[in-house]
């Protein structure tokens, strides 16, 4: 009998066993059902990390995109969303336009054109006003937003563009020193090879630190900066700025005062001197360097718009009336390309300012203009461009003028009766320093206005024989002014001669330029700076 009761406590034991283990096998099961829950978890993170990183990567392919087309093609921007298919570019609001990003599969990017402040679409016609802010510290710069996809995912980049160019300045001088044919030195001598090699410094370089070789002792010039002086729009030298006074630099917090010169970026010339920067003055900027050449823009022309020696050009609206020597004129209109171009045909005079000549015919690729236009226009020449008369602008009118050498204002210097010199074709003055009782000639224009940007590539922006001759008035450059080396226009003291400067900057110059003017060795546009946009 109790053998019988202790099986049956025996086996009723069995069940409290069979609870245990339905309770481990609960326990695992809710243990890695938290784990499995946990791990899709830290998964659906993980997977939403790189769905964000890959799409932040399609919006930056998008900017990279627009880049590409927009270091091609300076203009593209201002064609809004009429632009060469395939195309991710829409106007802001809209992504329909989207392209996928290559290997990818499912990443793709749409790209918006951001207004300008006040604006609300981009409209090619009216694209330099719509797009481009006009004002405040952003003036002269545009934006798009690049928004990249991946499924359910994006991430938008906005990036503002700024371009790098000479006509971001009124003033831009490589060198703030005078042109080497200014010195009188005898053209091919070793003195004035000396003062290519010694003025061709910056100061920082030792300038001044010694004479320019085989000179006899004279040293490269120095121009200054003087009290009443004014720079009335944004300025860039690779050099540094020579002070004497209080000079004015700037109209306001937007004219940017460059120096690519380490701090303070100016020199004192006399006591108690102290520049008045209107703008941001900012030091050790980098060195804009022009291209050697204007060579491009010979290709550009073709051969339709190019000719050989010395042609003469006057502007009427959108028509340009051209001769080549004695040769007939002929009339057109601007060239599709916007680009005209002069070359070299037999050319082998040197040209100095103190000698200076007009002969009707020359083999040298010159370019003697002026007149009125509307158009927009680059005229381009191997050798030098000579003013004869006012160049004016009318309505939205563009004009380039670029040289290889030197763009010239035309100032015949002829005897004191002016007797044989009606052509311009013998002068007085024989010698940097012998004007030979010269008088200003026919031709010469008491005040001239020119409404264009100027690039001197290897020379300067100068008036013949700026030092001989009673004193003119005004010489006035509405557009911007760049050059090699600082040219005169005139002298001051106690025998005044040539024209007072009153150069302006045209504000439109920020984001529009003449049909295809030469940039800096470096690219046109650029990304100034990059902003997550946030939802």
């Amino acid at each position: 009998m109790r053998l019988r009761i202790l099986s049956r406590l025996r086996s009723e034991q069995s069940g409290y066993t069979m609870i245990a283990v339905i309770g481990a096998i609960s326990l695992v099961t809710i243990l890695v059902g938290g784990a499995l829950a946990a791990t899709n978890g830290d998964l659906t993170l993980v997977r939403r990390d790189l769905e964000d990183k890959r799409a932040y990567a399609a919006a930056q392919a998008g900017i990279a995109d627009y880049s590409f087309h927009l270091n091609n093609d300076n203009s593209y921007w201002s064609r809004c969303t009429t632009v060469p298919t395939p195309t991710a570019v829409n106007q802001q609001g809209s992504t329909t336009q989207r392209r996928i990003v290559g290997g990818t599969g499912n990443a793709s990017y749409a790209i918006e054109l951001i207004p300008a402040t006040g604006q609300s679409t981009c409209n090619p016609a009216t694209a330099a006003t719509n797009m481009v802010e006009s004002t405040g510290p952003n003036t002269g710069t545009f934006r798009i937003r690049s928004t990249g996809f991946v499924g359910n995912t994006k991430q938008s980049i906005v990036a503002t563009f700024k371009r790098a160019s000479l006509l971001d300045y009124i003033y831009f001088t490589q060198y703030e020193t005078s042109d080497p044919v200014t010195y009188g030195f005898t053209p091919g001598s070793a003195a004035e090879a000396g003062a290519y090699s010694q003025c061709s410094k910056f100061i920082r370089e030792g300038r001044y630190t010694q004479n320019i070789p085989n000179s006899g002792g004279q040293a490269c010039n120095k121009i200054v900066f003087i009290s009443g002086d004014q720079v009335k729009g944004p300025l860039h030298t690779n050099d540094a700025l020579m002070i004497c006074g209080n000079p004015t630099f700037g109209r306001s917090s937007a004219d940017v005062i460059e120096v690519s010169a380490p701090p303070t970026g100016w020199f004192s010339e006399c006591g108690g001197s102290s520049p008045n920067f209107v703008g941001p003055f900012v030091t050790t900027a980098p060195v804009l360097t022009p291209p050697p050449t204007n060579g491009r823009l010979r290709t550009l022309a073709g051969t339709t718009y190019t000719r050989t020696g010395q042609t003469s050009i006057t502007l009427s609206g959108t028509n340009m009336t051209v001769t080549v020597g004695n040769g007939s004129p002929s009339t057109f209109s601007i060239p599709s390309s916007g680009v005209f171009y002069v070359g070299n045909g037999s050319c082998s005079s040197i040209y100095s300012p103190f000698t200076a000549t007009y002969p009707s015919t020359s083999g040298c690729g010159n370019v003697i203009v002026h007149g009125t236009y509307s158009g927009a226009l680059t005229i381009a020449a191997e050798n030098d461009i000579i003013v004869d008369d006012n160049i004016t602008r009318t309505g939205n009118g563009l004009l380039g003028l670029v040289a290889n050498n030197f763009v010239r204002v035309k100032h015949p210097i002829c005897p004191s009766n002016n007797t044989g010199c009606t052509n311009g074709t013998i002068t007085a003055q024989t010698s940097r320093t012998n004007c030979n009782n010269g008088v200003n000639g026919t031709g010469t224009k008491t005040s001239l206005q020119i409404d264009a940007a100027i690039l001197a590539i290897n020379h300067s922006f100068i008036v013949d024989h700026y030092n001989c001759g009673a004193q003119l008035t005004t010489l006035t450059v509405n557009g911007a002014i760049s050059q090699k080396f600082r040219g005169p226009v005139g002298t001051f003291g106690s025998n005044t001669t040539g024209y007072l400067k009153n150069y302006n900057y045209d504000d439109r110059l920020r984001y529009l330029e003449p049909p295809n003017f030469l940039d800096p060795v470096e690219v046109a546009w650029h990304v100034q700076r990059e902003t997550l946009d946030f939802p």
